[in-house]
């Protein structure tokens, strides 16, 4: 799969720092595609930006899309899947959390605020993107019976439903880390 950003992108901007994981990062720009922009976009018009993309071919309405509404929402869904997972370290000997020199954690509440906050923004930038698309005629976006993924509308909602099990495993963790 073809990465349709830089880890630059990201950090300038979000609030994501540069001093963070890249290889991280670069899983989160990777799932972002996968799960939220192919969907949007459909298996045809998702392969033909992408190979538009590396060839550095994209002109007309695909750059304009591209530009102006794929790389937007996709900084904002990359930034979104990071702050999911960016405080937590996975490795051989389980996963932790690790305790920052000279600063503080953030409460769970103010990262729960800082990942509804940039899952709206996403979701914002969704919408437009499928706003544009209806409003523009380009050819590979259609349902096609010989796609595996076709496009859909974005479920986009302003709507917080608390989910108290993740609540619960953020507090756990963090107790069990003494944070």
């Amino acid at each position: 799969m073809i990465i349709l950003l830089t880890e630059q992108d990201i950090s300038k901007n979000t609030p994501l720092g540069g001093n963070i994981n890249q290889e991280k990062l670069r899983q989160c720009i990777l799932d972002a595609q996968a799960t939220r922009l192919e969907e949007l976009l459909g298996e045809t018009l998702y392969e033909k930006i992408e190979t538009d993309y590396e060839a550095n071919t994209l002109d007309g309405d695909y750059d304009v899309l591209y530009t102006e509404y794929i790389k937007p929402f996709l900084i904002r869904q990359s930034a979104y899947e990071y702050l999911k997972i960016g405080a937590f370290n996975i490795a051989n000997n389980g996963i932790s959390v690790p305790v920052p020199q000279n600063a503080s954690a953030i409460s769970d509440v103010q990262l729960s605020n800082l990942i509804k906050d940039m899952k709206i923004k996403a979701d914002m930038y969704a919408e437009r993107m499928y706003k544009w698309l209806c409003k523009n005629d380009l050819p590979e976006y259609a349902i096609s019976s010989d796609n595996i993924i076709n496009p859909e509308k974005p479920s986009t909602t302003t709507w917080h439903l608390k989910n108290p099990r993740v609540d619960e495993d953020i507090w756990a963790m963090r107790k069990m880390f003494g944070l």
